[in-house]
Protein backbone atom coordinates (compact mmCIF):
# COMPACT_ATOMS: atom_id res chain seq x y z
CA UNK A 1 0.00 0.00 0.00
CA UNK A 2 1.51 3.34 -0.69
CA UNK A 3 1.07 6.45 1.15
CA UNK A 4 0.53 9.80 -0.43
CA UNK A 5 1.21 12.72 1.18
CA UNK A 6 -0.01 15.61 -0.42
CA UNK A 7 -0.63 17.92 2.52
CA UNK A 8 3.16 17.73 3.79
CA UNK A 9 1.77 16.49 6.87
CA UNK A 10 4.14 13.70 7.49
CA UNK A 11 7.73 15.60 7.14
CA UNK A 12 6.89 17.90 9.54
CA UNK A 13 10.42 18.10 11.08
CA UNK A 14 11.70 18.47 7.33
CA UNK A 15 14.35 15.47 7.70
CA UNK A 16 16.16 13.72 4.90
CA UNK A 17 15.65 9.87 6.08
CA UNK A 18 16.95 8.30 3.51
CA UNK A 19 20.32 9.96 3.81
CA UNK A 20 20.38 9.15 6.90
CA UNK A 21 19.23 5.64 6.12
CA UNK A 22 22.67 5.39 4.30
CA UNK A 23 24.83 7.09 6.46
CA UNK A 24 23.65 4.77 9.11
CA UNK A 25 23.74 1.32 6.43
CA UNK A 26 27.61 2.47 5.87
CA UNK A 27 28.48 2.93 9.48
CA UNK A 28 26.73 -0.85 10.02
CA UNK A 29 28.88 -2.09 6.82
CA UNK A 30 31.95 -0.50 8.54
CA UNK A 31 31.02 -2.25 11.70
CA UNK A 32 30.49 -5.57 10.05
CA UNK A 33 33.84 -6.12 8.48
CA UNK A 34 35.40 -5.00 11.57
CA UNK A 35 33.15 -8.09 13.51
CA UNK A 36 34.55 -10.50 10.13
CA UNK A 37 38.40 -9.57 11.08
CA UNK A 38 38.18 -10.07 15.20
CA UNK A 39 35.66 -13.57 14.53
CA UNK A 40 38.85 -15.36 12.34
CA UNK A 41 41.60 -13.72 14.45
CA UNK A 42 40.27 -15.67 17.49
CA UNK A 43 39.75 -19.24 17.96
CA UNK A 44 36.44 -20.75 19.16
CA UNK A 45 35.59 -24.21 20.33
CA UNK A 46 32.35 -26.12 21.08
CA UNK A 47 32.38 -28.84 23.31
CA UNK A 48 29.28 -31.44 23.70
CA UNK A 49 28.73 -33.56 27.09
CA UNK A 50 28.17 -36.70 27.38
CA UNK A 51 24.76 -36.24 28.34
CA UNK A 52 24.28 -34.10 25.53
CA UNK A 53 25.55 -36.72 23.85
CA UNK A 54 23.24 -39.64 25.14
CA UNK A 55 20.01 -37.50 24.58
CA UNK A 56 20.59 -37.33 21.17
CA UNK A 57 21.21 -41.42 20.90
CA UNK A 58 17.97 -42.02 22.96
CA UNK A 59 16.04 -39.02 20.64
CA UNK A 60 17.31 -41.59 17.50
CA UNK A 61 16.28 -44.62 18.73
CA UNK A 62 12.95 -43.42 20.24
CA UNK A 63 12.65 -42.14 15.94
CA UNK A 64 10.57 -45.46 14.28
CA UNK A 65 12.74 -45.37 10.86
CA UNK A 66 10.25 -47.46 9.65
CA UNK A 67 7.61 -45.11 9.47
CA UNK A 68 10.37 -42.33 8.75
CA UNK A 69 11.23 -44.98 5.29
CA UNK A 70 7.55 -45.46 4.66
CA UNK A 71 7.06 -41.71 4.56
CA UNK A 72 9.52 -40.62 2.57
CA UNK A 73 8.67 -43.22 -0.07
CA UNK A 74 5.06 -41.85 0.12
CA UNK A 75 6.84 -38.28 -0.01
CA UNK A 76 8.90 -39.27 -3.28
CA UNK A 77 6.19 -41.23 -5.01
CA UNK A 78 3.32 -39.12 -4.66
CA UNK A 79 1.12 -40.71 -2.54
CA UNK A 80 1.52 -38.85 0.58
CA UNK A 81 -1.74 -37.06 1.23
CA UNK A 82 -2.22 -34.14 3.61
CA UNK A 83 -5.67 -33.99 5.96
CA UNK A 84 -6.38 -30.58 6.08
CA UNK A 85 -9.11 -30.95 8.48
CA UNK A 86 -6.10 -32.99 11.10
CA UNK A 87 -4.31 -30.02 10.89
CA UNK A 88 -6.80 -27.06 11.15
CA UNK A 89 -7.97 -28.90 14.12
CA UNK A 90 -4.21 -29.49 15.96
CA UNK A 91 -4.04 -25.48 15.18
CA UNK A 92 -7.51 -24.46 16.83
CA UNK A 93 -6.86 -27.08 19.41
CA UNK A 94 -2.95 -25.95 20.17
CA UNK A 95 -1.79 -29.35 20.01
Amino acid sequence: MRIVDSYGRFNVGGTDTARKGAAAGAATNANAGDAKSTAKAGSDAVTVSAQAHELAQKASAAADTAKVANLREAIQNGSFKIDREAIAKRLVDGG
